[in-house]
């Protein structure tokens, strides 16, 4: 036999067995530790969204979840909307996402089913919420493709804990001299290509995102530590200048979301999201304790309300309802596993909300009749 010949079996003879290695191991995988595929993609303007129409089985959640044919976690909507419909689009990050569970016991579809039968109205709640979304995020989507739906009411859901921080990552917009400056984010054609291959493996095969979470333990890690601190910095007061510059930068996008939807008939409400430790008493001084100073519970929700009200921006801030729920005894509203909310946990908010943008005008009754004025009570079920 030639040399090149025995080169070349040895060769294929290899190929074989890592390919047959590569199929066994992700069978093993696939039925005894199933990992989750991926269901974003990148754009060629660096916004991350869904893969239209695609339909995903979470393992660690037991359930599977589905994207319309606009990449939403959602329904399926027409762009044209429909006589006396009144159309919220909701911009939010995972939170809003929901991926912990089924949709119909996610805020978006709670909140809807909620409005439309306190206002007897046709409501209908578009939602272009993404994992990893923040302020800076939603005005990019809003710019360039959330006009086409015509809102009546915009809606942020602001995740206090992290939203600044991506904010800061300045991926499309930054501030030179106190002004809000856009710096696209184009994506080169190769650079596109190669992303596309990785969201090609990503959402379908076990072994490779099994092989990207060993890749990114140490990254995962690193990035969970500055969250940690990120989230200290927020509470302290008087507040730190990296904080102070992430809050003047959110207020710029705000502002400019605010006047997008204002030229386009849209009324903008943003909606604080709070975080767990700031739930009851004795949750917050175990998280403060690891702070060399001292720590001020609400300034976080303090200081997006004032962002608010210069703004002329309706702001529904949660946290009071969820502290009466908690310390009134109410279950948990987040996940250990994650901490995003559980299912009580998108009821209440949705409760909440759905209150409020009544109350505050925003949704009107049908009849335009005088809405009850809150009680506050959100234990009592809708």
């Amino acid at each position: 036999m030639r040399p090149t010949r025995a080169w070349t079996i040895a060769g294929l003879v290899l190929v074989a067995a890592i390919g047959v290695g590569l199929a066994l191991g992700e069978v093993g995988l696939r039925l005894f530790y199933p990992q989750q595929l991926s269901v974003w993609r990148l754009e060629r303007d660096g916004l991350t969204s869904h893969p239209p129409g695609v339909v995903a089985y979470l393992p660690q959640r037991g359930i599977s979840v589905s994207f319309n044919s606009e990449g939403m976690r959602d329904l399926e909507h027409s762009v044209t909307k429909a006589e006396g419909t009144f159309r919220v689009l909701l911009l939010g990050d995972s939170f809003m996402e929901a991926l912990q569970l089924p949709f119909e016991s996610s805020f978006p579809s709670l909140v809807e089913r909620l409005l439309a039968g306190r206002t007897g109205r046709r409501i209908e709640v578009v939602n272009a919420s993404v994992s990893g979304w923040g302020t800076d995020d939603e005005l990019q989507y809003l710019a360039t493709r959330g006009l086409k739906w015509k809102p009546d009411l915009i809606v942020v859901a602001m995740t206090l804990h992290n939203d600044i921080a991506d904010n800061l990552r300045e991926r499309f917009h930054t501030t030179r001299n106190g002004a809000l400056v856009e710096q696209p984010a184009q994506v080169s054609f190769l650079e596109q290509r190669n992303i596309q291959a990785k969201t090609f493996l990503a959402a379908r095969f076990h072994t490779y995102q099994l092989l990207v979470r060993a890749r990114r333990f140490q990254e995962t890690h690193s990035e969970a530590r500055k969250l940690s601190g990120h989230v200290v910095d927020l509470f302290r007061n008087p507040t730190d200048p990296q904080i102070a510059r992430g809050v003047e930068l959110t207020s710029l996008l705000l502002k400019r979301i605010h006047r997008l939807a204002s030229a386009n008939t849209s009324v903008l409400t943003l909606v604080l999201l709070p975080l767990a430790v700031q739930l009851s008493d004795a949750r917050f001084a175990t998280f403060a304790a690891s702070a060399t100073d001292k720590l001020d519970m609400t300034r976080p929700q303090r200081m997006m309300t004032d962002v608010g009200r210069r703004l002329g921006i309706e702001v529904i801030d949660l946290l009071p309802g969820f502290r009466e729920w908690t310390t009134g005894g109410g279950e948990s509203l987040y996940l250990e596993s994650d901490g995003h909310w559980n299912e009580e946990g998108h009821r209440l908010a949705a409760r909440i909300v759905a209150t409020e943008l009544v109350r505050l005008g925003l949704v009107r009754e049908r009849e335009l009749k005088a809405s009850a004025p809150s009680t506050r009570k959100w234990r009592l079920r809708s």
